[in-house]
């Protein structure tokens, strides 16, 4: 099975969304100011990434793709090991994520042994993430189809009173955003495929998509602090779980991610 690691900017769109919404439901965050920290986050990293993206080169390897970017078009020793403290922090950001999505579910479900919560979690999120990024991306292209029934719910539905005490900002907010996925993203939409010809000539478009999905994930979450939606919320629980296992999948695809050969060059053009 061939691996794929391709995405296009409607799913980096969906991808950057689940992430900075499913860290936010990790947290169980209420604090509205702190919304807005993943928010300064991604907006640094997009920042960064886009001058790697000017940088970069119209066309190169597919295994060399990771390394280029962090690079700037050009690996060798020193961005291979940078490639490589950035996975293991993405592993680290894995393990951490997991072990707090597997106390989410059993604080809803305490019924269910937590070895078992944790072994089905695991395992999903390394058989989507081991499939490459491509199916992860599709994957969360079926967030749309959570998010119109909680717009359709924000329009119809009566809200209630935000605390003013939820104002408070939480300083811990910071870790729901990290550079390892960011621009793990940013690297996967660079090279030119039939979906996505012109990415490579516009490459502002892509730290923007990725900004404009966090907006919509804090829009989201505010709406649901907005509308009085409790922990025990089914429906901001699916949502959660959802964008969580996308979270989990994108961090496994982080880790696993090959490096290339040090033979192997950037291949440019004209």
């Amino acid at each position: 099975m061939q691996v794929r690691s391709r995405i296009t900017l409607f799913q980096l769109f969906f991808l950057s969304f689940a992430y900075v919404f499913s860290g936010l439901f990790l947290l169980s965050e209420t604090a509205v100011l702190s919304l807005l920290i993943p928010l300064i986050s991604v907006f640094v990293c997009c920042a960064i990434g886009y001058l790697y993206l000017r940088c970069l080169p119209t066309a190169f390897s597919e295994k060399e793709r990771w390394i280029s970017f962090l690079s700037c078009g050009r690996p060798h020793a020193a961005a291979r090991a940078f490639a490589r403290i950035f996975s293991l922090f993405g592993a680290a950001e894995l393990i951490l994520s997991w072990i707090a999505f597997v106390l989410r579910i059993r604080d809803f479900s305490d019924f269910l042994p937590i070895s078992l919560v944790a072994a089905v979690s695991l395992f999903l999120a390394v058989f989507v993430g081991a499939h490459g990024l491509t199916v992860v991306g599709r994957l969360s292209e079926l967030l749309a189809f959570l998010i119109v029934p909680l717009i359709l719910w924000a329009v119809l539905w009566n809200f209630a009173p935000l605390d003013l005490r939820s104002f408070g900002e939480e300083p811990c907010a910071w870790i729901v955003v990290l550079p390892s996925p960011s621009f793990y993203l940013l690297s996967m939409t660079v090279l030119q495929s039939t979906a996505m010809p012109n990415a490579a000539c516009k490459p502002i478009r892509i730290p923007i998509v990725s900004f404009c999905g966090a907006v919509a994930a804090v829009i989201c979450a505010f709406l649901f602090l907005l509308y009085g939606a409790g922990e025990e919320n089914v429906f901001r629980l699916f949502f959660g779980w959802t964008a969580t296992l996308i979270r989990l999948a994108l961090l496994v695809c982080v880790c696993t991610e090959r490096f290339g050969e040090k033979e192997s060059l950037p291949r440019r053009e004209g």
